[in-house]
């Protein structure tokens, strides 16, 4: 039977950043797809939705399987898809290409510090 190790403190405290992040992202791009008025644009979120979504699921099962707390995170309560536009033509595009740029600097940063341990 194989063994399998326990994640440490550090790496379950990624976890549980990343896991804010990405429900944090899913309800703004919940907003961004509410307001869209471009159908390339509304694809392209959707398929992000739908990416982040199934991350954020496996998230829970880790913590499940670790006998850890699955974090609140953001949910459908902390936004109000009924609320005005509030950002203009484009942002929501704009907003998806810069946070790829920093998801990528984090991915690097975290992989990092997995390889020093």
């Amino acid at each position: 039977m194989k063994q399998i190790n326990p994640i440490s403190s550090s790496e379950l405290g990624t976890l549980w950043v990343t896991y804010q992040e990405k429900t944090m992202i899913l309800r703004m791009l919940e907003y961004f797809l509410e307001k869209a008025d471009d159908q390339e644009s509304k694809n392209i979120m959707g398929m992000l939705w739908q990416e982040l979504d199934y991350y954020v699921e496996l998230m829970k099962s880790v913590f499940e399987s670790e006998g850890a707390v699955i974090p609140i995170g953001f949910t459908k309560e902390d936004v109000n898809l009924d609320a005005p536009n509030l950002f203009e033509k484009g942002f929501d595009i704009m907003f998806i290409r810069v946070l790829k740029q920093v998801s990528l600097g984090m991915y690097s940063i975290n992989m990092n510090r997995r390889e020093v341990q």
